[in-house]
């Protein structure tokens, strides 16, 4: 019976089989033995911090922690297995009070050990400590401070700031701190604009930086300021005027004095470059008497800045080396009357001013060349007499002008 067994076929099947099995067992215990290692520095994961946040709480401490895992498994599984691929995850999420908490982590292995037996046979520390405080936000505002010089003849413009304040956010005590946020742009010799995302300081009610440890506990969602700092050229320019000649006098005729005779004027570089004067509004010198003190305004363009700040100039005109003369004239004329309006004249002849190069030429004119014009085209018509303007003209002379202005009261009737 037994000789016939082994002679079977099948019986020497089964018997490969199970020494392929011992076989199995044998190198599996020799050649992928198990063995006990320690893992270290395992960074710890923290969850839940949403709903921690929105409890008004925070982790003051703790959440740089690492742990130490001593574990027992076969060689071929130690090969899956390292600091950076085991996770430890502790979860806050059921954490309503401030105070210190001790608690109990997860442990999670790469998905390439799913399988394998791994057995825990320690872990340090046993539980993760960590302190939870009120968790504190408000907003700061930016101040900005130089500490440097520009180049000469030119100037710092008005900085701006953005953005002009900051959330922070953090432990209580760390915040309750904090006054401000302070930007510093610190350059020498600078002869152009600043424009950069500048990095900040947070500054306490003491004036004086938070210190390191503190200010590492504060989180704000900007890290830099964008900081513009113009920087212009400065430039002197002269205050002119433009004469205009009349009433028998030139430029060679008077004499002119500006005050101030220039202003400081800042701005761009090339704006400044073509500007070699300041016109102010002109005068008309038909309308000066001997000395005429007159006030005008200083325009510039809008991409300069008046540095000085004198809005106002005032501008002296005197007249000299000319001959005066008044006459009589009646040679008046009322033109343009509108329509539907009669108008007669009330005023019948109107002394006038005239002034020239020489007493000659001033005796030499007759009241008959003197025309006196009331141009009524744009009048506000009022039933009855008023006073109108009027423009006298001297016929017949080119050394002798008119001086000042005149007005005759006329009658308006309806037709």
């Amino acid at each position: 019976m037994w000789k016939k067994i082994t002679d079977s076929k099948s019986f020497y099947m089964v018997l490969s089989l199970l020494l392929s099995f011992v076989l199995w067992l044998y190198v599996g215990g020799a050649v992928n033995p198990e063995s006990t290692n320690t893992i270290r520095n395992i960074r710890v994961t923290i969850s839940g911090l949403e709903r921690l946040e929105e409890r008004g709480l925070m982790i003051s401490q703790g959440t740089e922690q690492t742990v130490s895992l001593t574990l027992q498994a076969k060689r071929d599984v130690w090969a899956k297995l390292d600091s950076d691929n085991i996770t430890v995850t502790v979860d806050v999420s059921n954490i309503t009070e401030p105070g210190n908490v001790s608690l109990d982590y997860r442990i999670s292995y790469p998905v390439s050990a799913l399988g394998d037996v791994i057995t825990e046979r320690d872990k340090r520390p046993e539980k993760v400590e960590l302190t939870i405080s009120k968790l504190t936000r408000k907003d700061i505002e930016v101040r900005f401070a130089f500490a440097g010089s520009v180049a000469e003849d030119y100037q710092l413009g008005e900085f701006s700031l953005a953005p002009q304040s900051i959330s922070v956010q953090g432990r209580q005590e760390v915040i309750d701190q904090i006054s401000h946020a302070l930007v510093t742009v610190s350059a020498e010799g600078m002869s152009e604009t600043y424009s950069q995302e500048t990095p900040f300081v947070l500054i306490g009610f003491n004036g004086e930086p938070l210190p390191a440890g503190a200010a590492a506990e504060v989180e704000t969602e900007e890290t830099t300021i964008l900081t513009t700092l113009p920087v212009v050229k400065l430039k002197e320019i002269p205050l002119t005027v433009e004469l205009i000649p009349g009433g028998g006098a030139t430029r060679e005729n008077v004499t002119v004095k500006i005050e101030p005779e220039s202003i400081m004027v800042s701005g761009a570089e090339d704006d400044l470059a073509a500007l070699k004067e300041i016109k102010l509004d002109p005068i008309e010198l038909y309308n000066i008497y001997g000395a005429n003190t007159l006030v005008r305004t200083v325009n510039l363009a809008p991409e300069l800045t008046n540095v000085s700040g004198v809005a106002e100039a005032t501008v002296t005109v005197t007249i000299q080396g000319l001959y005066d003369r008044v006459l009589v004239a009646d040679n008046i004329e009322i033109i343009n009357v509108p329509e539907g309006f009669t108008a007669d004249k009330v005023t019948l002849t109107r002394e006038i001013s005239i002034r020239g190069v020489s007493q000659e030429a001033v005796d030499a004119v007759l009241p008959s060349q003197l025309r006196i014009v009331a141009d009524l085209k744009d009048i506000n018509v009022i039933l009855g007499a008023q006073i109108v303007p009027v423009k006298v003209y001297l016929d017949g002379s080119s050394d002798v002008g008119v001086v000042g202005n005149y007005n005759i009261s006329v009658s308006i009737a309806q037709e």
